[in-house]
């Protein structure tokens, strides 16, 4: 005889037998979420949704079998009850949410289906089960399948114990002692029979902070310092999980009268980076104990809590997230709001859950009831609402901005629910159809073609279901179809994500996988690149037009587009840029660079990056156009962008700059020329500045990714001071408060170096599956200004500009693109062989940085092999320009890299001939003329250089790669050659030699004269 074994089942966890155990001090000891709304469903549908639904989501069908839960297969029960709602004034005269959970002694979960007004639809699970975050999962899938889609599910098995003995505890778990007095005092005796109490509030509108306000407003009730417990999703630790398990653990706050809510928030996001909810799994040893010993324990805190004011915590303070209420809507039945109820437990003396629903803040309590409680908990739930409904002072005088604010005449864009990207675009669209949009290889698209083609995207992206609140990838290159496809992924109220096709196809797949996009638009050369499991749309099958276009209310906090940056992680992360911050920087961008109509905006830069979005938004939201430079960038196609006399607008970094002046070429006046990406020194700004002439508009630039492409920017209106270390950063965008703070978090004196912060609309919202890290950079400061900590150092000059210094970690930007070496060392480290590695950044031969790997391997790793395993994995700025093999890694005191004591460029592994070789200059002069060009512009000694050398290897990047191509171009190939010398040469990112240089060059020149 077999048994069947349930495909559905995990053990029951240490905090489930806990709640197993209080179950019968507080029951049904249930989380239970509230939908209300116009209309009524039918309910044979709603219980064929909940089949539906639950099977997709089995935490929903649980029953325990000893130690385990396992699926039981049943669809949990669904009551109808007719000519009934719930009335929130009075939730404790609800007999549906104080009764048993289902119509078995087993069940877990249930749904209520009240036939009233309003009409409500009640989903109720057993806390062991279920957290908030999975109730909410499990009634968003009842409600899909009713609209007739299909339900996301939830598969995953996984439960706390699992998720903490992966990610393993910090520390240890916090000492619970029964000393601490609740917000209401001692309860007394309770009424007969009716222990608990539930109270609600609704706060119109949403801020900032609202457990730390809570919790500030509870402990001033207390009037003693206090703890509170703050139950964390555990989910934030791996976002990728589909459980509706209760995956939820305390973090402790111990919260002094007096503290303001900021400080109390700092106090959570702190607790959160160090992930301390992790500690608390073993909940004070409770969970090892018999149950009917656990439930006496937990029996006497309930009396001592209630008669003697002796309680482990305060209350219980918990965030159960954002639900829109148009999710929880079916055909025939609008919600209207959504409120979740925190449950029952004598263990503590409240417990609060705040949801934000529909623009409300939905607050409901729990609390022992006894003589008074009532009146006392109503009087306290006023002051939670008025902490929560008092708008966010201006910033205190201990942290004012470094420099005046500028306010545009315009509204807040993060507010406005009209001004967004797509609207910009459209006015255009409609007040200057036939003016040109787009330039390129393709030919010249107006703003009709466009907006056409932007209706018909968005369209087919509403038929597989991409709209507001998804992300939408777009893969390809710099052509009219990547350029409509954003703006089709605009239109329909989306994010878009740019790939660059360039980059390693393992690492596009990831970045799609993990932002979590709805569909894949791209181009037909590229469809195939991406192996995660989205739909993928063919931009050049897509339809020109559409008789129904789409128009979605976009709101200037909705994400417009995503770009992921490097991550000291391991892996890259996204950043969620919003609207208003794309408004924001445009409206400021208009007047640094003259954006407007006239605008021709050179777009040469890799589409995954927020340069590219600076040339699209730029000039596309101004009434410009766009001009796509296309394929690599060499010098040759470098020389047509800047003298064509088609754009007339460009954004260069100054690695790029340094190689742009000295091409030698007469470039036509442009309007504007952006530098961006890396510290401008004073001398190459001088350059610029005659290379360009006096009628150019010569900007320094700077902004993270994180600020909304720019946020500040300084006029270099006459050759910089030679004696001045860098050029500044100039001053911030309107609505952009600036900060310079030390490391104690106080501001800094004028003229002293302190670490930037940026306030206001062009914040993005957070890092996309990383809330540590969302809230170790996204922070709060006093006064309740969001703000954003940048990791540069900067001062405020006495000319009142900001002047960048450097960084305060490890970062590097290479080329404009921000690195983080970590990421780069992390899969080195897969490398077979490679037992420890270093990666650091160091000045180039062009004075840019470059990367450079240290590696601790076995005697015969191939230098080789690992750029090449390297660059099959990282885009090319990612590849270290030099890979040493050494002995060990030294440290210095304090445990650092000691970067003094390794080899420098010089010392590369370059050659790989045993017995160097030099080049012999008279057998033949073209590899002469070659070998003093590379020695040139790596700034070596000739003799080093041996035909199998490697100009990367060597200390070279892609950027003096293009200036050393250049001069042998000029010097050895010709006019009439260089197209065939840059093509042979394409791709080889790294294995550039100088003898496949050499024959290139050769066979160039001679394929010209031949023809």
């Amino acid at each position: 005889m077999t048994t069947t074994v349930p495909a559905f089942q995990r053990p029951v966890s240490a905090t489930e037998r806990l709640y197993l155990a209080t179950q019968p001090l507080a029951p049904p000891f249930a989380i239970q979420l509230v939908v209300t709304g116009t209309g009524d469903l039918d309910p044979d549908d709603l219980v064929a949704a909940v089949a539906r639904a639950s099977a997709a989501c089995p935490g929903a069908r649980l029953v325990r079998r000893a130690d385990a839960w396992v699926d039981s297969g049943a669809t949990p029960h669904v009551e109808v009850v007719n000519d009934a709602g719930i009335d929130f004034t009075d939730l404790d005269a609800s007999a549906v949410l104080r009764r048993p959970l289902g119509s078995n002694p087993q069940a877990t979960t249930e749904v209520v289906l009240l036939r009233g007004e309003p009409a409500a639809v009640v989903f109720r699970a057993f806390h062991g089960v279920m957290d908030a975050k999975g109730l909410g999962t499990w009634a968003a899938d009842v409600f899909r399948v009713l609209r007739g889609e299909d339900p996301a599910g939830a598969p995953d098995t996984t439960a706390d114990h699992d998720l903490v003995a992966r990610i393993g505890m910090r520390g240890k778990p916090t000492t619970l002692v029964p000393t601490r007095r609740s917000p209401l005092g001692a309860t007394g005796r309770a009424p007969h029979g009716n222990p608990f109490t539930w109270r609600h509030r609704t706060v119109p509108g949403t801020t900032t902070g609202t457990v730390a306000r809570i919790s500030a407003v509870l402990a001033d009730a207390v009037g003693r310092p206090t703890r509170f417990m703050v139950p964390v999703d555990l989910r934030r630790h791996d976002p990728a999980i589909r459980s509706t398990a209760n995956l939820a653990l305390p973090l402790f706050l111990d919260v002094a009268p007096g503290q303001s809510w900021s400080q109390v928030n700092a106090q959570l996001l702190v607790g959160l980076v160090e992930g301390r909810e992790l500690n608390e799994m073993d909940n004070g040893g409770l969970a090892k104990l018999p149950a009917a010993v656990t439930r006496a324990i937990l029996g006497a805190a309930h009396r001592l809590g209630a008669h003697a004011d002796r309680n482990l915590v305060a209350a219980i303070v918990s965030h159960a997230g954002t639900v829109d209420p148009e999710l929880m809507s079916a055909p025939g039945f609008t919600a209207a709001s959504v409120r979740a109820l925190p449950v029952h437990t004598g263990l503590v003396p409240m417990s609060f859950v705040v949801l934000e629903s529909g623009g409300n803040t939905e607050i409901t309590v729990s609390c022992r009831a006894g003589d008074a409680v009532a009146d006392r908990l109503d009087a306290l739930l006023d002051r939670v609402a008025e902490a929560l409904t008092v708008g966010d002072p201006a910033p205190a005088p201990d942290v004012a901005p470094a420099l005046p604010v500028t306010t545009g005449d315009a509204a807040d864009p993060a507010s406005d629910t009209t001004d967004n990207a797509d609207h910009r675009f459209r006015r255009h669209a409609e007040q200057t159809p036939d003016a040109v949009a787009v330039i390129g290889p393709g030919g010249r698209h107006t703003y009709r073609d466009l907006d056409r083609r932007a209706d018909a995207i968005a369209a087919e992206l509403h038929g597989h279901g991409a709209g507001p609140g998804s992300i939408v990838a777009v893969l390809a290159d710099r052509t009219v179809d990547g350029v409509a496809g954003q703006l089709g992924v605009l239109r329909a109220g989306a994010a878009f994500l740019p790939l660059d096709p360039k980059h390693p196809a393992d690492r596009l797949s990831a970045i799609v996988a993990d932002s979590g996009a709805r569909v894949l638009l791209a181009a037909r050369a590229h469809r195939d690149r991406i192996a995660a499991d989205v739909p993928v749309l063919v931009l050049e099958d897509l339809p020109e037009h559409t008789d129904h276009p789409v128009r979605e209310r976009i709101r200037g906090d909705d994400i417009a587009f995503v770009t992921y940056t490097s991550g000291s992680t391991g892996k890259p992360k996204g950043v969620l840029v919003p609207h208003g911050g794309v408004v924001n920087f445009v409206d400021s961008a208009t007047d640094w660079y003259l954006l407007g109509p006239q605008t021709r905006f050179a777009h040469h830069h890799t589409p995954a990056a927020d340069m590219a979005c600076a040339a699209f938004f730029g000039a596309l939201l101004t009434g410009g156009a766009v001009t796509l430079v296309p394929g690599e960038i060499s010098h040759v196609s470098l020389r047509s962008m800047l003298g064509d006399g088609v754009a007339n607008t460009f954004l260069l970094t100054p690695s790029l700059l340094d190689v742009v002046v000295g091409l030698e070429i007469d470039v036509p006046t442009p309007r504007t020329v952006i530098i961006a990406g890396e510290q401008l020194r004073p001398g190459l700004a001088a350059k610029a500045r005659r290379f360009f002439g006096p009628g150019a508009r010569l900007h320094n630039s700077y902004g993270p990714t994180e600020v909304s492409i720019v946020c500040t920017s300084h006029l270099i209106d006459a050759e910089p001071d030679p004696g001045a270390t860098s050029v500044p950063i100039g001053t911030p965008a309107t609505n952009t408060p600036t900060y310079l703070l030390d490391a104690a978090g106080r501001p800094v004196p004028a003229g002293e170096v302190g670490e930037l912060y940026f306030g206001g609309p062009q914040v993005a919202r957070e890092y996309l599956g990383l809330p540590e890290l969302t809230a170790e950079r996204f922070v709060v400061l006093p006064g309740g200004v969001r703000a954003y900590r940048t990791g540069d150092l900067a001062r405020v000059l006495a000319s009142g500009v900001l002047e960048f210094v450097g960084r305060v970690d490890d970062q590097v930007k290479v080329r404009g693109n921000r690195v983080e070496p970590g990421e780069v060392q992390a899969v080195l480290d897969l490398f077979p062989g490679i037992d420890r590695s270093a990666v650091a950044g160091r000045r180039g031969p062009g004075g840019g940085n470059v990367l450079a790997a240290y590696l601790v391997a076995d005697r015969g790793v191939d230098v080789d092999a690992v750029r090449s395993f390297l660059a099959d994995r990282l885009p090319a700025y990612m590849i270290p320009a030099a890979i040493h093999v050494v002995d060990d890694l030294p440290l210095t005191g304090n445990g650092k890299l000691d970067l003094s004591r390794l080899p420098g460029a010089d010392e590369a592994a370059g050659s790989r001939d045993a017995t160097p070789v030099p080049v012999d200059d008279d057998a033949d002069p073209d590899l002469a003329r070659i070998t003093a060009i590379w020695a040139k512009v790596l700034e070596i000694a000739a003799e080093r250089l041996t035909p199998n050398s490697d100009f990367f290897a060597l200390g070279g990047d892609s950027l003096s790669s293009l200036e050393m191509l250049s001069q042998v171009s000029k010097t050895v190939v010709g006019a009439a050659g260089e197209a065939r010398f840059v093509a042979q040469l394409e791709g080889l990112v790294h294995h550039l030699t100088l003898a496949r240089v050499h024959a290139a060059a050769v066979a160039a020149r001679d394929d010209a004269v031949a023809s």
